[in-house]
């Protein structure tokens, strides 16, 4: 995840409702600035949202109005959406980076991490290659997005990360959060889905059946999860659902149109999945604004955002007005 990179301002325009503010655009991200600090084809850092700042001096006006994480604000009925730092701003000279390096690292800056329970029992680390769960925001792809080809919109919970793997080579059964594998005896909301949807039993039998060494990923949620007045899952009875599949030996995700995409591979052993709000649908700009900054509820209950699935990948539209109010 790259949290703070080196960009081109791309364009900066007036706020159409702020005589004092501008709006300036980097890659597929918009900030609202003071009027006539930026011009295009500055070079510049940009942070983005779910991004924390270092507790340094060249931070403290930021921080006044996102103490804990960037995240997007509306102003005056535009999305701003992180922030933008010259690079005379900071401590460190960083001006021989070049366009798009991660400089997150250098200057201190981190991705969110939610408060986790202290009451797990961790076994270590991700193992068998197998990575963190973080799916890419378009804005960061947008020069990069299959606009045209044929699409799944998947909703994304808002809860906990939490898969499961069985590794063929080795007879091995795991249970993940997002960075950590737990311990298998321990009592917490990822092992309790073990026994709840008979995971590991149908998923080493599925995984000799078809010679493969499969990660199932997913969300766990329910109450006492992501609590917030504003997202429905944390009021819900506590559950599990899978969104992706991925081959541990061939360190891959099987994507849509795959024989061991994650629908077909949660409809064979009888798995909950994650809702699939629209099916084979062509990739437009106007479906990705649709869910970031068209809709705030969908079946009348506010959502975080949704996942597009193609042939080739997958990216994250975080919707805007859910964002603003975590």
């Amino acid at each position: 995840m790259k949290d703070a990179t080196i960009e081109i301002i791309s364009e900066v325009k007036a706020h159409p409702n702020a005589d004092r503010l501008d709006l300036v655009k980097i890659l597929g991200f918009q900030c609202v600035t003071q009027k006539g600090l930026y011009k295009g084809g500055e070079k510049i850092v940009y942070i983005r949202p779910d991004a924390v700042l270092p507790l340094e001096h060249w931070t403290e006006n930021y921080r006044k109005y996102s103490p804990k994480r960037i995240k997007a604000v509306k102003l005056r009925e535009f999305w701003s959406e992180g922030i933008i730092v010259r690079l005379d701003q900071l401590p460190i000279d960083i001006s021989d980076k070049e366009v798009g390096e991660d400089v997150s690292e250098l200057i201190g800056v981190v991705h969110y991490e939610a408060p986790q329970p202290q009451d797990l029992q961790v076994k270590g680390y991700l193992p068998h290659g197998i990575g963190s769960t973080d799916e890419i925001r378009f804005e960061n792809i947008i020069d990069e997005l299959p606009f045209g080809s044929i699409v799944d919109v998947t909703l994304k919970y808002d809860g906990q990360s939490c898969s499961f793997y069985y590794n063929i080579d080795t007879d091995e059964f795991g249970v993940l959060g997002r960075n950590l594998e737990m311990k298998l005896e321990a009592v917490n909301n990822y092992t309790a889905h073990v026994d709840r949807y008979n995971i590991k039993n149908k998923l080493i039998a599925y995984c000799k059946e078809h010679g493969k060494s499969l990660c199932i990923r997913g969300e766990s949620y329910g109450q006492g999860i992501q609590s917030s007045e504003n997202n429905p899952h944390s009021q819900k009875p506590k559950g599990w659902v899978m969104f992706s599949v991925y081959n541990i030996k061939e360190r891959k995700y099987h994507r849509k149109n795959d024989r061991f995409y994650f629908r077909n591979v949660a409809q064979e052993l009888e798995l909950p999945f994650v809702d699939i709000i629209e099916s084979d649908v062509e990739l437009t700009n106007e479906l990705i604004q649709k869910y970031s900054i068209g809709i705030d509820k969908i079946e009348g209950k506010p959502f975080e955002g949704v996942v597009i699935n193609h042939e080739n990948g997958s990216f994250k539209v975080i919707n805007k007005s859910y964002d603003s109010k975590k």
